[in-house]
């Protein structure tokens, strides 16, 4: 017997699939569903506690597309991102497999109209750096809202402390230093090649963002390391995430050591907490 040819949207869908990061769960618009298959259905009907079948011995399960965003929430919540792929052309009009496209991914720190927000909360999603001085910078973004700051703490333990009270979803850090980081936070980790902090490239993207021909009209022309970590998250938010950034309208600096950081024994000691 000859092997069974390969139909055109399943190499549609493979040629897609290859372009993403493996980590990354794949939701196929297939008409009101999205599909998932192999890998990637095996490990979202576990998460999702959905039926796994299988169609010409090729693992897959699918999802609801009016009721996807329920589903997104359990994804997210078991650390998982979530590429999503509509199709992008009338079928009607469509000449052979309609056309598809990954139009956003969704990660923990990016969230905004999948998921029901707290409106109480913000939702932030972070970078730090380390330049080669040993200089620290730290970047937090909430993309509902575009508030952002960056920071230049004087040491690892004020990252702790920065990260704990503002518990941003989701933590970039480069590929490279992981190593530096991990034991200090307990956020999702994302990481990304090193190149993306260097800071050529970071004042590039912010200069080009705003607008604006120097950073003095930012009020960031004394910042350095922080704006490495800002340029980093920019670029992931919108060349990986397929995001917007036209909440972000302004950056704010924030001195680390203008802040009162209380250690766990002192605030219990001061009845800051029951």
């Amino acid at each position: 017997m000859s092997e069974k040819k390969e139909t055109p949207m399943m190499a549609q869908y493979r040629s897609i699939r290859r372009s993403l990061p493996e980590e990354i769960i794949l939701f196929f618009r297939l008409g009101d569903f999205y599909e998932m298959f192999f890998d990637d259905a095996v490990r979202a009907a576990n998460i999702l506690d959905i039926t796994l079948t299988k169609r010409n011995e090729i693992p897959m399960c699918g999802v609801p597309y009016h009721a996807a965003a329920s589903y997104l929430e359990q994804l997210i919540k078991a650390d998982a991102k979530v590429a999503i792929c509509e199709q992008v052309e009338d079928a009607s009009q469509a000449k052979g497999v309609v056309r598809r496209e990954v139009t956003r991914i969704v990660t923990p720190g990016t969230i905004i109209d999948e998921m029901r927000l707290d409106d109480k909360n913000n939702n932030y999603i972070s970078a730090l750096f380390q330049s080669l001085d040993g200089s620290l910078g730290l970047t937090m973004l909430d993309l509902s809202t575009g508030a952002c700051w960056i920071e230049e703490p004087k040491e690892l333990s004020m990252i702790t402390t920065i990260m704990e009270r503002y518990q941003p979803s989701e933590c970039l850090i480069s590929e490279e230093q992981v190593a530096i980081f991990e034991s200090v936070i307990q956020q999702s980790i994302t990481t990304c090649e090193h190149w993306q902090f260097e800071y050529g490239n970071a004042e590039d993207r912010i200069l080009r963002h705003f607008n604006t021909p120097s950073l003095e009209g930012l009020g960031l022309a004394h910042s350095t390391v922080s704006l490495s970590a800002l340029g980093s998250l920019m670029s992931y938010v919108q060349f990986t995430l397929h995001r917007k950034l036209s909440h972000l309208q302004a950056i704010q600096f924030k001195q680390s050591e203008d802040a009162l950081f209380l250690d766990e024994t002192t605030v219990t000691n001061l009845e800051l907490v029951t």
